[in-house]
């Protein structure tokens, strides 16, 4: 059972790795029931699947960041331009241009 999680652990990294999200989401309870059905490990079989899940957490981490980054980019792609300045404190101020959808007075 041991060896069938360490190789789910690693099926998830390699999914994480290439952005596969449906295999990740089909891994996860396959991940779960086995490590609740998981018996009393020794310290080095303990161990070596403690790492496996550490290292599949940070990838994990790194992915959700990667994927916010890419939201706000793209938030800030669909919202168009902006002026960005800085005031006498130092703090930066975002000046919108105005939208070509805005009615303009003549």
């Amino acid at each position: 059972m041991q060896i069938e999680l360490e190789t789910l652990l690693d099926q998830t990294r390699d999914a994480v790795l290439v952005g596969d999200l449906a295999t990740l989401a089909d891994l996860a309870p396959q991940v779960s029931a086995l490590a609740e059905e998981l018996p009393r490990l020794d310290a080095a079989a303990a161990g070596r699947l403690i790492r496996l899940a550490e290292r599949n957490a940070q990838l994990l981490q790194a992915a959700t960041r990667g994927l916010r980054a890419a939201q706000s980019r793209l938030t800030e792609i669909v919202e168009g331009p902006t002026l960005t300045t800085y005031d006498a404190r130092g703090q930066r101020a975002a000046i919108a241009q105005p939208s070509a959808l805005q009615p303009r007075r003549f």
